[in-house]
């Protein structure tokens, strides 16, 4: 079974959370609220084999940091700086769509509520990978 590494965005009132494998590929992605992330984090330790945290090293990592210590996780922080607009940019490549369309969904996708914390710990666990060279 391939170890795989879990992705946190903490923020104040939820958290970004992605299921990467070593390459960078996305096995699960999810943002969930703050006071439910141990019930989630328990729940995908059971499904996956976490390898290792990557944590996302701004605004609520120091209330994230206590329940993945008390879970028993090996523990990495990142940089997050410049990861919402890097969040931007992949969501959107990885919806990417043609002619009017694109228009169509790029106008939707500044005015939806949709929050991308998910999408900025795939790039806070890339960014992670790719500077020990495992991606």
């Amino acid at each position: 079974m391939e170890d795989l590494f879990l992705a946190l965005d903490p923020g104040r009132e939820k958290v970004g959370v992605a299921v990467l494998r070593g390459d960078g590929g996305v096995v699960f992605r999810a943002v969930f609220p703050l006071a439910k992330l141990e019930e989630a984090l328990e729940k995908l330790k059971k499904q996956y084999t976490i390898f290792a945290v990557i944590l996302g090293g701004s605004t609520g990592s120091d209330t994230v940091l206590p329940i993945l210590k008390r879970m028993g996780f090996q523990i990495h922080y990142v940089d997050e700086r410049g990861s919402s607009e890097e969040a931007r940019k992949l969501y959107l490549e990885e919806n990417r769509v043609r002619g009017w369309k694109k228009v169509v969904t790029f106008i939707s996708f500044l005015l939806s509520s949709r929050s991308l914390d998910d999408w900025q710990a795939i790039v806070i666990g890339r960014r992670f990978l790719g500077s020990i060279g495992h991606e």
